[in-house]
């Protein structure tokens, strides 16, 4: 079956534009998002049931581990945490799914900076602010500790 020039021009430019969808959707691209309209921090996250035996609020003594982890961003993340869920929240600032925990402390890529995610278990619906700078006291809620992040040279995270 042989496909006509104009047919193969057509099917060339529809595969490098890449984009998707039908009606109002199509003109968007994969993968990118327009200012305003980033999904939600939890849509890509799937969050465990707390078990009979975990009691609520924080698990465990990663909260209480010293040092700090890399400022993802100076500006807290608002969240909406349901009841009976299990948050992790990233310590450690490498986490491709800020502010939550998505496995990145383990690779080989980042230092061993002995931080492990804090994890969190709600009592009731709220909604809560969590630190994106990595430097409050009280993890892994925003205490206003971005207030005093200086700013770093351009090219010390450069390579990170």
């Amino acid at each position: 079956m042989r496909i006509t020039q104009s047919a193969q021009i057509c099917l060339s430019v529809i595969k490098k534009s890449q984009k998707t969808g039908f009606g109002p959707n199509r003109l968007q691209r994969k993968g990118t998002h327009f200012v305003g309209t980033e999904p939600p921090v939890l849509k890509y996250h799937i969050l465990q049931d707390k078990k009979p035996n975990e009691e609520y609020g924080l698990q465990g003594t990663n909260h209480e581990l010293p040092g700090t982890g890399k400022v993802h961003s100076k500006l807290p993340t608002k969240v909406h945490m349901k009841k009976d869920k299990v948050y992790a929240w990233c310590s450690c600032g490498y986490s491709g799914s800020q502010p939550l925990c998505d496995g990145s402390h383990n690779s080989i890529r980042i230092p061993d900076l002995k931080l492990k995610p804090v994890r969190f278990i709600p009592d009731k619906d709220m909604t809560v602010w969590l630190c994106n700078c990595k430097q409050t006291n009280n993890r892994p809620f925003c205490d206003g500790s971005h207030k005093t992040v200086t700013d770093e040279d351009k090219k010390a995270g450069l390579f990170d």
